[in-house]
């Protein structure tokens, strides 16, 4: 699985999915999450929710994730999903789909930064039961 967290996938990253699944039987499921803001009052509010926009950036970063890699022969496909927590959609989709492992960009962070916020990249790695292979990348300005 090449997954994202609502960022641009790195070509770093599409690079090291590639490397991973070169066997011609893999198929790879891109999947990037379009973030729920949280709650107002305790219940879901409809302004906190993506808007089409959002969503349509969504599958524009997906899309041209799955083109790259099928330009590259592999078999892929992708899907956009709405929540409040990415690690754990994003390890829960791993498990249901029978991923061998999971590729995701992995943003350098102050240390600082690192202890108050941990990124994805952590919790992801810190919930997942498939392996998962955090791709260090600096972004582009």
């Amino acid at each position: 699985m090449l997954a994202s967290a609502g960022e641009p996938f790195d070509p770093v990253v599409l690079g090291e999915a590639l490397e991973l699944a070169r066997d011609p039987r893999c198929f790879v499921h891109v999947m990037s999450i379009a973030r729920i803001w949280g709650t107002g009052l305790g219940i879901q509010h409809p302004g906190l929710f993506p808007s089409k926009r959002e969503w349509q950036h969504q599958l524009e970063i997906v899309g041209g994730a799955v083109r790259t890699l099928k330009k590259a022969g592999l078999e892929a496909r992708g899907g956009v999903i709405a929540s409040r927590n990415p690690s754990k959609v994003i390890t829960r989709e791993a498990k249901r789909l029978g991923c061998r492992g999971i590729v995701i960009g992995a943003r350098p962070v102050s240390w600082w930064m690192g202890l108050l916020l941990q990124d994805e990249a952590w919790w992801i790695q810190r919930r997942s039961s498939v392996p998962v292979i955090a791709v260090p990348y600096e972004p582009q300005a």
